[in-house]
């Protein structure tokens, strides 16, 4: 099977220790025969301030170009980039994305909406005190992600299920009750030719994801990139086995790498 990584970070992200190399090693370790480097671009800081609505592209086109061909014929080195909050401008944000060398783009949420306060999701989830308050990251969440279907600053969403990470567990919170607009998400996703990721979260959140697969393959999805959001070289390809074994079973045939934001269809079974 062409195993692929299509989201992991080096310390090109600033929550990062980790050097391509390391990365590109471990991924080789994991029998992974591709990899798409996305470090992070956030639009916003964990407390809402606003940054850089310019990417610096130098320091990831620069470790990218030196280990591009280092490996041939067992690791494809792929360049992408996860942007955080593409919403808030994203004229700017496809104006940072024409650099020819780029192959893929991941949309996140990683704040909440400037009208929310634009805070980390991770640090308002840590603050949770009550269940109303989880219910209330997932609206604002989903207010988002529904604009951001409609831009072009991504080929798929990133880690949908993301404020499950962090509300706390007790709540036992999930994203049935929004679950009709989620299903106009993955329509404009899918009719819009772009797709989502299964995201492992370092190998703890696989089986958080079958019901959210299920809807998007129940409604004709197919472009599915799988991504374990490594943030070191112990994580990379965190689960992938459980994870291909899951989307096989909800019938999913294909995972995507891409070629210059264009997906290109990997059978499961070869």
């Amino acid at each position: 099977m062409y195993l692929s990584d299509y989201h992991f970070h080096t310390r090109c992200s600033s929550d990062s220790p980790a050097t391509l190399t390391q990365q590109a090693k471990a991924a080789m370790a994991a029998d992974v025969r591709e990899l798409c480097v996305t470090d992070h671009w956030n639009l916003l800081d964990q407390q809402g301030n606003h940054l850089p609505t310019v990417y610096d592209w130098g320091p990831s086109l620069d470790q990218w170009r030196k280990l591009r061909n280092r490996w041939p014929g067992k690791l494809e080195l792929r360049l992408g980039v996860e942007v955080g909050n593409g919403v808030l401008d994203p004229a700017a944000v496809d104006a940072s994305l024409t650099i020819p060398e780029l192959d893929f783009v991941i949309g996140s949420l990683h704040s909440q909406s400037a009208a929310a306060g634009g805070r980390g999701i991770f640090t308002v989830a840590k603050e949770c005190r009550r269940k109303e308050d989880g219910a209330a990251i997932i609206e604002d969440y989903m207010n988002m992600l529904e604009e951001l279907v409609y831009t072009d600053g991504y080929d798929v969403l990133g880690h949908m299920i993301y404020p499950l990470r962090y509300i706390p567990a007790e709540y036992e919170l999930d994203l049935h009750p929004w679950w009709d607009r989620l299903a106009e998400v993955f329509r404009v996703v899918i009719s819009r030719g772009k797709g989502i990721e299964l995201n492992t979260t370092a190998g703890a959140t696989v089986e958080q994801w079958r019901d959210v697969l299920a809807l998007y393959r129940d409604l004709g999805g197919e472009v599915l990139t799988l991504g374990s959001d490594a943030h070191r070289p112990e994580h990379m390809a965190a689960a992938f086995p459980q994870a291909v074994e899951l989307i096989q079973a909800l019938g999913f045939r294909w995972l995507c790498v891409y070629r210059q934001r264009t997906p290109l269809f990997s059978k499961l079974d070869s």
